[in-house]
């Protein structure tokens, strides 16, 4: 007999931040009881199904403390009462690498099909946003349904973004009334006005979690829906699972295409860009090493040491769980996660130096002071500088640094161990390779190099581009377009009064004057400029003879607390519409120029004030200029400026008294590690293109995919991969294939 109540499907969850407010071991003793209390509920058939976050992370975590459930939990999930997976953690999709997202879902879907599962949607509840991105990642892994919340804007709870079937939670995941104390008549009060909102966005069926953070499964819920369902006037729960939903909405009627990054309904917590840059910038580099240079060496030598990285990819993956990642966790969570990046740095560079000593072992026909070995990671010809390191003077090289250590040669070799006479002086060179092809080794000769570049105190320059300063003001020249950029850099500095979340500025900006600029570097290939800010904060534009960039690299000790540092770049126009790199490909946006946070502080409703700040990978493109970073992540657009986030110093993880957010994100926990106190590095570079396409090989060049290494080798030039499409993106090897992707995802 029909009710005329709206069909309701619910599915009993918890979402599980691996670390936050509390370290992964402190949450962990509380999911061995958590999910003991699901096995229990599961077992008496209380519940139906349980729906365990789109994630295996928490499940491994559980299993270390009671293994003696795995056989309990294959079963669950082999009759459709506990879902797992597809993810290995819960990953923020626009800080991290399309490697490092590919390899979470690779290794999550191993993982989940090892324990039965083989029904997977990309649960995305909790992510911060949605780049475009992540939806084609999922089509790679045949995954045809996405869950997501944050960043949407009002628009029906079904539709196909991107080509996913999508359903968004209309009022978040986080459904924790039936955990209270009230009377289910209550209850069931409470519920009807929330359900009236979801159902103002859809169709003929609502889709409803219940659970949230860290919480225990609803005691004996089939019998407390029972009792809801008699006092709801216009719905009828039934308990089931997300997959019975998609089997029922209609997601023909509405499609989007492009990334989701709205704020009008939920916030989506910005500030996270920019936290703890410092962490992010060692992100980047350690995601570059892992995936564009170990991985792909490894390849080149017949997958020998697959396992090890593999392990190695796990201690990084384990850095994206999504509060991770972002920065907005405690110190304690931050100091293990910096644990995990030593480890991964330390792995990579023991791999890539026993692989070059194997590939010695095999090729190398002697030692000659002018012959270099190198090696080419990327699907770009290279014409690049390579940095090496010998203890031998190299004439025809630019010396970098030197120091004391010990020969690889020793270091690697399984029959010896370096004794105290070892340890002698080593020196760190340049030189400049020619015509290095895609993913390719090439016995080189090093040749003098021709200088092409001059700098003086006050300027730096080659054939294709000068900077220089003019009363006390930074100038730039494109000469291959003989176009001046005036007043082009400056340095600002803004009061913070935000938090992880979100930036607030209690004051305008204030520009820290150049004290002065001096040659830092005089050599053959590379020169430095040293131009020296107020507060003694130094930045180092470095040209060589044949590239087209500006390097950047900032060095300074930060002493400052609450506010945030800018490099900012002066256009000859108003900046209205960007152009980034996503996690894969590009994205464009449009912009108001006019827009200035601290012009709309604060916040006048339940709500978080918009801002013009925007997530990027490794470069973002205007009026012909292309910024690289080194996991500076986040860019700020205000009149006819670009502005880069260098470092954000803050203090609490969610202060709620933020002006710019109404309601507290998280736990009020002091973060003293988070204003970045102490010596701080940072890393980016500009070039002028016409073609926006050019970026792509440019931010290759910028993080150098070139390995070398001195000696002369029975081969001369050996090209590892041929077949590729051209001018794709080079994903990474993944079940041992290389992976590009234009359009779409290509297996070389």
């Amino acid at each position: 007999m029909k009710t005329g109540k709206k069909e309701v499907i619910a599915y009993l969850h918890t979402h599980w931040d691996a670390e936050w407010y509390k370290t992964a071991d402190e949450f962990n003793v509380r999911l061995f009881e958590v999910f003991n209390t699901v096995l229990d509920e599961l077992k008496k058939e209380n519940a139906p199904s349980f729906y365990f976050d789109g994630q295996v992370y928490a499940l491994l975590n559980y299993l270390k403390f009671a293994p003696e459930k795995k056989p309990l939990i294959k079963k669950l999930i082999r009759e459709k009462k506990l879902f797992i997976g597809p993810f290995f953690v819960s990953a923020d999709s626009f800080l991290s690498s399309s490697g490092v997202l590919i390899k979470n879902l690779e290794l999550g879907i191993k993982i989940s099909k090892s324990f039965n599962e083989d029904d997977f949607i990309g649960y995305l509840s909790d992510t911060f946003g949605h780049s475009k991105s992540i939806f084609e990642i999922l089509k790679l892994f045949k995954l045809d349904k996405a869950v997501i919340w944050r960043g949407t804007k009002p628009m029906p709870s079904d539709f196909t973004a991107n080509g996913i079937k999508t359903t968004r939670l209309v009022y978040g995941y986080y459904q924790d009334i039936l955990h209270s104390n009230f009377d289910t008549e209550k209850k069931a009060l409470i519920l009807e006005k929330i359900l009236d909102k979801i159902n103002e966005y859809s169709n003929d069926v609502l889709l409803l979690p219940l659970g949230a953070d860290h919480m225990g499964i609803i005691k004996n819920a089939n019998e407390k829906i029972k009792e809801i369902n008699k006092y709801l006037k216009n719905y009828k729960i039934k308990l089931s699972n997300p997959f019975e939903y998609f089997k029922k909405a209609d997601y023909k009627k509405t499609t989007y295409k492009g990334e989701f990054l709205d704020n009008s309904l939920t916030y989506i917590l910005q500030g996270v860009y920019s936290a703890r840059s410092f962490e992010k910038a060692k992100n980047a580099v350690l995601q570059w090493e892992l995936f564009n240079k170990a991985y792909v060496f490894d390849y080149f030598m017949k997958n020998k040491f697959k396992k090890v990285l593999d392990n190695a990819s796990v201690e990084l993956i384990k850095n994206h769980a999504h509060d991770s990642v972002y920065g907005c966790s405690t110190d304690k969570v931050h100091k293990m996660i910096q644990t995990r990046q030593l480890k991964v740095e330390e792995t990579v560079n023991a791999v890539i130096k026993s692989l070059i000593r194997d590939f010695k072992n095999k090729y190398l026909t002697g030692y000659k002071k002018d012959c270099l070995g190198v090696f080419n990671f990327s699907n770009y010809t290279q014409n690049n500088v390579v940095h090496f390191i010998t203890d031998k003077k190299i004439k025809n090289a630019q010396k970098i640094k030197e120091f004391i250590s010990v020969d690889d040669d020793i270091s690697y070799n399984l029959y010896k161990n370096p004794m105290t006479e070892n340890f002698h002086k080593f020196y760190e060179y340049i030189i400049e390779a020619d015509d290095i092809k895609p993913f390719s080794f090439k016995n080189i000769e090093i040749k003098p190099p021709e200088i092409k570049h001059k700098i003086e105190n006050d300027f730096i320059e080659n054939d294709f581009i000068k900077l220089f300063v003019l009363d006390n003001k930074i100038y730039c020249l494109d000469k291959k377009q003989n176009k001046l950029f005036e007043n082009f850099i400056e340095l600002h500095s803004t009061k913070d009064i935000g938090d992880s979340y979100n930036y607030a500025p209690s004051s305008l900006a204030q520009t820290l004057k150049l004290k002065n600029s001096k040659i830092k570097l005089k050599g053959k290939i590379k020169s430095t400029l040293q131009l020296t800010f107020e507060e003694n904060i130094k930045l180092n534009v470095s040209i060589y003879n044949n590239s087209e960039f500006l390097d950047f690299e900032f060095d300074f000790i930060n002493k400052k607390k609450n506010r945030k540092l800018q490099l900012i770049f002066n256009l000859p126009e108003n900046v209205t519409k960007t152009t980034a790199n996503d996690t894969i490909g590009l994205v464009e946006r449009n912009h108001d120029p006019d827009y200035l946070l601290y012009n709309n502080m604060p916040v006048k409703d339940k709500s978080e004030l918009k801002t013009n700040c925007y997530p990027m990978q490794k470069f973002v493109c205007v009026q012909n200029l292309s910024i690289y970073t080194k996991g500076l992540n986040e860019y700020e657009i205000y009149k006819n400026s670009i502005k880069i986030s260098i470092l954000r110093s803050i203090g609490i993880i969610s202060n709620k008294n933020n002006p710019a957010r109404k309601i507290p994100a998280g736990p009020p926990i002091e973060c003293i590690d988070m204003q970045g106190s102490g010596k701080q590095k940072f890393n980016l570079a500009i070039s002028f293109e016409k073609d926006i396409k050019n970026s792509f090989m440019r931010a290759f060049e910028f993080y150098n995919p070139l390995i070398g290494f001195i000696g002369e080798y029975k081969i001369k030039e050996k090209i590892y991969i041929k077949d590729f499409p051209q001018n794709s993106e080079f994903m990474g090897i993944f079940n041992d294939k290389p992976l590009f992707y234009k359009d779409k995802f290509y297996v070389s």
